[in-house]
């Protein structure tokens, strides 16, 4: 099948995220440059390209890690390389609410919203973020990255909780919380460490509030835990 792309291209750097995971495109049906001799008498990809279609997820998460927003023309990209139908890519990328599909700052920091954390002052907070640091989705000066409310986050037991993204070539995330005030987030999106990367005494008691029954008699495990491999499925 012909994948209809038009309009956008990606970026170097996006089409190289893509490529650290899918390799390098090796003909112009996968979106490389395309040669006459090459591409203009056979179709190349087929049943291989679409046997990649599972890696949709991974390559948008390589670039949203990478650049911090899916392009349109990155996703052209990535449909090429997997015959993906566009419109399919985009329902999965506009789906899930840590992708981005507008461009943003290379920092973010998503601010849960849900009903743990806004029982706990999450409503407060933000609106103490909107005060120091400015609305949603706004550069904040002089870091540069900016907030924006999330969903749950999966850390109701440290509520108000954050996530902090840093995009680029060493992509890495963190979490806050419980967040005390809007100068925390603004210290993470300014890449200050000392509030992400806990000492490990401090990293035991967040992991103890974290699974409470943990060393328990009444903790209870699959039975088939260590025996079965959730990935075989």
């Amino acid at each position: 099948m012909d994948i209809q792309v038009h309009g956008a291209e990606p970026t170097h750097e996006e089409r190289a995220a893509v490529d650290s995971l899918l390799g390098t495109a090796s003909s112009g049906w996968e979106g490389a440059a395309r040669n006459i001799e090459r591409d203009g008498r056979s179709a190349h990809g087929g049943r291989a390209a679409r046997d990649q279609r599972d890696l949709l997820l991974p390559a948008l998460h390589a670039v949203q890690d990478r650049v911090g927003w899916v392009s349109e023309g990155a996703l052209n990209y990535i449909c090429q390389r997997l015959t993906v139908p566009p419109a399919d890519a985009w329902g999965v990328v506009t789906f899930y609410h840590l992708f981005s599909t507008a461009p943003r700052p290379l920092a973010v920091a998503h601010v849960c919203d849900d009903l743990a954390c806004r029982l706990r002052g999450a409503e407060e907070l933000c609106s103490r973020l909107e005060r120091e640091l400015g609305p949603a989705g706004e550069p904040v000066v002089p870091g540069g990255g900016t907030w924006i409310r999330s969903p749950c986050l999966g850390l109701c037991e440290r509520a108000p909780a954050a996530l902090a993204v840093h995009a680029g070539a060493t992509r890495h995330t963190a979490t806050l919380g419980p967040i005390r005030d809007a100068a925390a987030v603004a210290r993470a999106l300014e890449g200050d460490t000392t509030e992400l990367f806990i000492a490990p005494a401090a990293r035991l008691q967040v992991l103890r509030r974290s699974v409470p029954q943990a060393g328990s008699a009444g903790l209870k495990l699959p039975s088939r835990v260590g025996i079965v491999d959730p990935a075989s499925l």
